[in-house]
């Protein structure tokens, strides 16, 4: 098997991060410039003070004036000094004041409403325009006071560097893992051609924001300025964010006319003054292990950024690097909130009190003396242990995929001959493909995305359980299982040609039986609360399956294309054999990669395995079916029968919220759609009607619909049901004119019936009496029906 520092993995940034914070890169730094970056106002880098340094060094041997030394004015901006914070405050004071012609532009709009109104007088008009132009000002200055990044000092950069160094040691003893060639060909395509480096990390932890910091200190970048949401904005530490380079942004603007370009101002300065700027394109953090959907309002930015400069100010070496990265946790720091979450409770909000506790108690602990010699009691080997207050955690893998500028990808895209018709119908009033480049980037992601032991592990335990109903099983039974996901992860891998995988897989694959039963029962103690090893028995049991969705859900984009088919001639083949066509497999893929488009990337998907006749072929070649004259045959049933299992319970999400929605809709007493301003208005007047998203994800969740699967009520899934449904016009969700919360209409009652009928007969009975052309047709016709008005939504 893989052994980590062996791998591509060869730098843990944990490790003498406070004895020698920079870690060398593969070439040395040039030195025959005074600075990379010409820029206006770029200052050197003053001396920290000496009893600031001596007391670091002696009390802790943090060579503290080494830390953070060289990252900035020599090789960008130097922007931790009162100068540059002064610098960015007056143009966005500029902007509001004078420079920003769009806010003239509003302000005359709006008083032009009032004049039209007869609110005002004509003669009025001049005063009017100053009274709300100073008030739109004053506005926006105390939004900025309370949201705009201040680059505090570089010694204030530095205690929080040698704060949270202490606290990550504690929280990831296992170490945080990447690798130094890639950072340095990042470090050399910057220094051939500086500018700003977009960093696109996925999001599954508060942790992501802190991680990409500490990498960047250690390996010589500039910190960048990260897009945070304003729920991190809280007493003391939003401060501490701030000073360190975060934007806080709202969720949601709300149709607020000038925030959007106040944000957009704020942006374009950071980027002409080549600052890296990190952001998390999936918006949210994902709670279940796989890749949300892009949200394309910060990509709009950019783009128009990029345009204004190139076209309009005549800027032609205007550009940006983006840079997706993969960060991969064998365990996530927040895995127990998410649970939670998933099945129903409420997010809780950030708080100072919660952040401190978090990191104060990281401190005193020692996670790994919990598995010191485990299991060394009885009570351990039969099983009996307790991992419901152990801090459970593992190492965290960054990994980099390949970067490409702005300008390239915009240059790439014109190419497309579809392209102008593509991106207004993607994204309206977008001259940039933006739904394109948004996927590029996750695809890319996905694509580089390690896949720890844990995962395979937690994958293999998943297929089991659903494939035999067993909450208690041998473990030798599981490896056979767990061989055949490692083979078809490795054959994937290798066609992405993703080494470390690869050599992960290879290593495990010629492990005997023994040995990879071994790591089972090492591993599902560190990283389960609710999985259980009697090492007495050499049994497992689930005590509760939902734990295990995280671990399925990171590998599950290598083999959701393939557990679809595998699905489809499943569930055909128990119909009539005879029907297992090409045409009919066609017509049902289409269908179900409409059905999950909004939980699986499948737009823009230009890797050629996942082409359908190429995974029937391969399903053919490694003899899982086999191809006859007129149809297919399935040849080794249990493993058609594993992977059909991965997508079973999505379906079964479909199932549940449909027949919610059904059972509501028949329920309400009055029938009509029409909703009355006045309703918008009062929320109780439209409560007494229509379920909002979240009433109606507590119904299905606290009702006894029978499931199979215990993921298929989770929220995440239920609510792209929901989205897509709407997307589909089937359903309607609005929003109240406050804008703080959503109700659900349905507005096609007979297709939600139909399309549960032939999604309960794929599942449950599968008979050729429903699967026919006629009622194929029909369902394609309704999932053609999509209409991308929800994309403005997300932006």
């Amino acid at each position: 098997m893989l052994d980590i520092s062996n791998s591509d993995f060869d730098v843990n940034i944990l490790d003498g991060a406070l004895e020698n914070p920079t870690i060398p890169l593969t070439f040395p730094l040039p030195t025959d410039k005074d600075t990379y970056v010409e820029l206006e106002g770029n200052e050197k880098l003053s001396k920290s003070f000496g009893f600031l340094n001596n007391f670091f060094h002696f009390f802790t041997g943090t060579k503290f004036d080494d830390i953070y030394k060289n990252n900035e004015y020599h090789y960008s901006i130097n922007k931790y000094t009162p100068q540059f914070n002064k610098k960015m405050n007056d143009h966005m004071n500029e902007m509001l004041t004078t420079k920003d012609p769009k806010l003239n532009e509003l302000v005359y709009s709006l008083i032009d409403q009032e004049l039209k109104l007869n609110l005002i007088k004509a003669k009025d008009l001049p005063t009017r325009f100053k009274e709300v132009k100073e008030f739109m000002i004053k506005y926006y200055q105390l939004e900025n006071s309370k949201t705009m990044p201040s680059f505090k000092s570089h010694n204030f950069l530095r205690v929080c560097y040698v704060t949270i160094m202490s606290i990550m040691r504690k929280m990831f003893p296992k170490g945080i893992w990447c690798n130094k060639t890639q950072m340095s060909e990042l470090y050399a395509k910057y220094l051939k051609d500086p500018m700003s480096i977009i960093f696109f990390p996925n999001h599954q932890s508060h942790v992501d924001y802190i991680i990409l910091h500490l990498v960047c200190v250690r390996f010589q970048f500039s910190t960048p300025t990260v897009i945070a949401g304003e729920n991190l904005n809280v007493a003391i530490f939003g401060t501490f964010l701030r000073n360190l380079g975060a934007i806080f942004i709202k969720r949601s603007f709300n149709n607020e006319l000038y925030t959007e370009r106040n944000l957009t101002n704020l942006i374009e300065f950071i980027l002409l003054n080549k600052i890296n700027f990190e952001v998390f394109i999936e918006g949210t953090r994902s709670r279940d292990g796989k890749l949300l959907l892009p949200k394309y309002g910060i990509l709009k930015y950019l783009c128009s950024i990029y345009l204004t400069q190139r076209e309009v100010e005549k800027n032609k070496n205007f550009d940006m690097l983006f840079q997706p990265i993969s960060i991969t946790y064998e365990r996530i720091y927040e895995a127990d909130g998410y649970l939670d979450e998933l099945l129903g409770s409420d997010k809780k909000q950030e708080s100072m009190t919660n952040i401190l506790k978090n990191g104060v108690s990281s401190l005193f602990s020692n996670p790994e003396n919990d598995f010191k010699n485990f299991p060394s009691t009885k009570q351990h080997r039969e099983g009996n242990y307790d991992n419901s207050t152990r801090k459970l955690n593992g190492k965290i893998f960054v990994k980099l995929g390949d970067s490409f500028t702005l300008s390239s990808f915009i240059e790439e895209d014109k190419d497309d001959e579809a392209h102008l018709v593509e991106s207004m119908v993607e994204i309206p009033d977008s001259p940039v493909n933006l739904k394109k480049l948004g996927f590029k980037i996750l695809h890319e992601i996905n694509r580089v995305a390690y896949l720890p032991e844990i995962a395979i592990i937690g994958t293999a335990l998943q297929a089991y359980h659903y494939l035999h109903g067993s909450t208690e099983f041998p473990i030798n039974d599981l490896v056979s299982s767990m061989r055949l996901i490692i083979e078809v992860l490795k054959r994937q891998e290798e066609l992405d040609n993703i080494n470390t995988n690869v050599k992960l897989l290879e290593g495990l694959l010629k492990s005997s039986d023994d040995e990879l039963a071994t790591m089972i029962k090492d591993q599902v103690p560190q990283f389960f609360r609710f999985i259980k090893i009697n090492f007495n028995k050499n049994t497992i049991k689930i005590e509760n399956a939902v734990e295990l969705l995280f671990y399925k859900n990171l590998t599950i984009h290598l083999v959701i294309h393939k557990s679809l088919v595998c699905f489809i001639i499943a569930s055909l083949g128990q119909a009539n054999p005879n029907i297992a066509t090409d045409a009919y497999i066609r017509s049902l893929y289409y269908i179900f990669t409409g059905f999950l488009k909004n939980e699986f990337l499948f737009d823009y998907d230009y890797n050629k395995s996942n082409d359908l006749s190429n995974i029937l072929s391969e399903l053919v070649q490694c003899g899982t079916i086999n191809r006859t004259s007129t149809h297919y045959e399935i040849v080794d049933h249990k493993h058609m029968s594993i992977f059909a299992e991965v997508v079973k319970p999505f379906i079964e999400s479909y199932m549940i919220c449909i027949n919610a929605i059904n059972i509501i809709d028949n329920q309400v007493k009055k029938k009509s759609t029409h909703i009355t301003d006045e309703q918008l208005i009062n929320d109780d007047l439209i409560s007494k009607d229509f379920p909002t998203t979240k009433s109606l994800l507590r119904i299905i969740q606290s009702s006894k619909f029978q499931q199979k699967h215990m993921e298929s009520i989770n929220k995440q899934y239920l609510l792209s049901c929901l989205f897509y449904l709407d997307n589909l016009q089937l359903i309607r969700i609005f929003k109240n004119k406050a804008k703080t919360r959503a109700f659900v209409v349905t507005q096609r009652s007979k297709d939600l019936r139909f399309i549960l009928r032939l999604l309960d007969t794929l599942l449950n009975n599968p008979t050729d009496e429903v699967l026919n052309d006629t009622n194929l047709l029909y369902m394609t016709d309704i999932i053609d029906k999509t209409f991308e008005r929800s994309l403005k939504a997300k932006l």
